[in-house]
């Protein structure tokens, strides 16, 4: 895994990262989201499934889209200061 995704993965867990990957068709979304339980709201937070997210794709909680994405850990192109 690379060092950006390494980083990304550590920001979402402690708070709201502003950040950059390439869709599908690679053109740049940027995004905005977490992975800390205390800023996504109750509604929803992840049941517990038992699943695992493979390891070349970071989940996060869209805080623009209130929703669950995902992306590409190849696709990464920034992490926001």
């Amino acid at each position: 895994m690379s060092e950006l995704a390494r980083t990304l993965r550590a920001r979402l867990a402690s708070g709201v990262v502003q950040f950059t990957f390439n869709k599908i068709d690679g053109t740049p979304r940027p995004a905005e989201g977490t992975t800390n339980l205390d800023l996504i709201p109750d509604v929803f937070r992840p049941k517990a499934t038992g699943k695992r997210t493979p390891e070349d794709l970071i989940a996060y909680f869209d805080l623009g889209r209130m929703a669950w994405r995902s992306c590409r850990v190849d696709n990464l192109v920034s992490v926001d200061d």
